[in-house]
């Protein structure tokens, strides 16, 4: 086995190993009709009553952060997390960091009512189009590590297939990028994905920067507590994304009712 990369070559070393796999196996093609649409955007910004934020709950197997994890039914947990109050589910489809694939997309997405968002390092307009093929109702597209016209093009692609686009940034400077790009779907992401480093006043600090310039922001990574909800949502933020913290739960759709509940922690 290799040697592990330095963290600051992570991000690119991924994004080069994704544009190899892209050349090898094409775009995969969905031989079932795409099933009606669930929309993304709405589901983020829809008030719910009683619940302190609307929540992304993601499933993975593993991640570079926080090595393997102890659930491998991601359809139990992506129904656990339904039934707890998510929003959304985020389903990672890379398999050499996180396990994933696109047959977790199709399975958790006939298991839920709720919108799907594939979550993968995306490097090329075909991959929107294959995504919108197989289900998904929205997909990750990671601002620092796409040029501008890139960003701009899959980004056109996305509205084009009628799939929601989630545009993540961890800075102000890539979150003005994603918001010149088109993007009306921006997240902020509190960990750095350079040196996978997490800090969760990321976000705190740069969406009250943007309020009013996207329909609406995501807050990602680090929040562990309901008060780290609460202080997102009063920064500005309309939903949060959260795998980590309740996939190491041994319940993750218990650990996450108990998130949303005032003054409770998984």
């Amino acid at each position: 086995m290799s040697a592990p990369l330095p963290p600051t070559d992570k991000l690119e070393a991924i994004f080069a190993r994704k544009r190899r796999e892209l050349a090898a196996r094409g775009p995969r093609v969905a031989k079932q009709p795409r099933p009606p649409g669930r929309d993304f955007a709405a589901a983020l910004t829809r008030h719910r009553p009683g619940l302190p934020i609307n929540v992304i709950a993601e499933v993975k197997r593993r991640s570079p952060s926080g090595g393997d994890f102890p659930h491998t039914d991601l359809v139990s947990v992506a129904r656990g997390y339904e039934a707890a109050g998510a929003c959304a589910i985020s389903v990672l489809t890379d398999d050499v960091d996180f396990g994933g694939s696109l047959e977790d997309l199709l399975q958790v997405r006939a298991a839920v009512s709720v919108p799907v968002l594939r979550k993968d390092f995306l490097v090329a307009p075909q991959e929107i189009e294959e995504s919108a093929a197989l289900g998904a109702d929205a997909i990750l597209l990671i601002a620092d590590a796409l040029e501008d016209g890139q960003l701009a093009e899959m980004v056109a692609t996305a509205r084009a297939c009628r799939v929601a686009a989630l545009v993540e940034a961890h800075t102000q400077e890539h979150a003005e990028r994603a918001l010149q790009a088109g993007a009306e779907l921006v997240g902020i992401n509190n960990r750095n994905l350079a040196t996978l480093r997490t800090d969760i006043a990321t976000a705190l600090r740069v969406i009250p920067l943007l309020r009013g310039r996207a329909q609406a922001f995501v807050a990602e990574s680090g929040l562990k507590t309901h008060e780290d909800f609460v202080a997102a949502r009063s920064a500005g933020a309309d939903a949060v994304l959260v795998g980590e913290s309740l996939l190491r739960a041994p319940h993750p759709g218990e650990a996450l009712a108990r998130l949303l509940a005032p003054g409770k922690a998984p």
